[in-house]
């Protein structure tokens, strides 16, 4: 019996490490795979870290299992801090801003920024409904 309760238990941790990442900070060479590489998906633009509303957003990514990527513009590389803001495309002119990418193209924008709690959920759900 206490065979069975350490094989589960071992099988339990390596389960829960290959656990998916929905939620998670990318850099400029990532970004660059979406408006260059073809990569489709979701890209929130911020301008400074753990604001409010991420978690709102990490909530939805991983309710609805889909990843959604963060973009710090202050933070092109990773333990790096830009004085100016690193934003190589213009399709990215606004900060706090969710975008689904699509074939190197801006296909929708959100502005995460402009609702709380419940609505910004009910929101970031819709817009994610729409594009995923």
């Amino acid at each position: 019996m206490k065979r069975t309760g350490v094989l589960l238990a071992v099988v339990l941790m390596l389960a829960g490490c290959g656990e998916k990442e929905y939620f998670k900070q990318i850099y400029l060479g990532d970004v660059k795979e979406y408006m260059e590489e073809d990569k489709d998906g979701f890209i929130l633009i911020v301008n400074e870290n753990n604001q409010d509303f991420q978690q709102y957003v990490k909530g939805v990514a991983e309710n609805e299992e889909i990843i959604i990527d963060m973009y710090n513009v202050y933070e092109s590389e990773e333990g790096v801090e830009d004085n100016r803001p690193a934003l190589p495309y213009d399709d990215f002119s606004r900060f706090n801003e969710l975008f689904y990418i699509e074939d190197n193209e801006v296909k929708g924008n959100l502005d995460v920024g402009g609702y709380e709690d419940m609505k910004l959920t009910e929101e970031v759900e819709h817009f994610v409904e729409l594009y995923k």
